[in-house]
């Protein structure tokens, strides 16, 4: 166990290795390097760390000035920010072509992975959020949800 937040980069290394047509796949410094629109490498993923939500644990014994151990439940939220080509925006059609198997690709990948961290539960997808579009270039957000345990690790002799 341990107090470290979730970690994103299994999420990502399971992108790179499952979802053969991604070119790229990135965390948050990556996402937040790009510019334009038009400067997104495409198709790519970004997968960034969105939320961590903890219950109250219950109330701990201990002497003054001890520090008590309390493990606490949390779900966490991250997004998968997948881009891709759009071409038929120009039509209304939104999310068709590679866009759409894309997202495609990436959900079969996800829904119901177990990471490996303390606690984890299958991966649930939350929502899903087009963030911007151009006439030939697409953001979507698919926010996906699991359950971590904080606690402290255990003692090595």
């Amino acid at each position: 166990m341990s107090f470290a937040p979730f970690d994103v980069q299994p999420v990502a290394d399971r992108l790179r290795a499952q979802v053969s047509m991604l070119r790229q796949v990135g965390l948050a410094a990556d996402y937040a390097a790009v510019q334009n629109l038009r400067d997104f490498v495409v198709p790519s993923c970004f997968v960034i760390l969105a939320k961590e939500l903890f219950e109250p644990a219950a109330p701990g014994h201990g002497r003054r000035g001890d520090q008590v151990s309390t493990p606490q439940r949390g779900v966490v939220s991250f997004g998968v920010v997948t881009v891709g080509r759009n071409y038929r925006e120009q039509r209304g059609a939104q999310l068709v072509g590679e866009i759409g198997q894309l997202l495609k690709q990436v959900r079969q990948c996800l829904q119901g992975w177990i990471p490996d961290v303390p606690g984890a539960r299958p991966l649930q997808l939350r929502q899903g959020d087009l963030l911007q579009y151009d006439n030939s270039t697409a953001l979507w957000c698919d926010v996906w949800t699991t359950q971590i345990i904080l606690a402290p690790e255990a003692a090595t002799p």
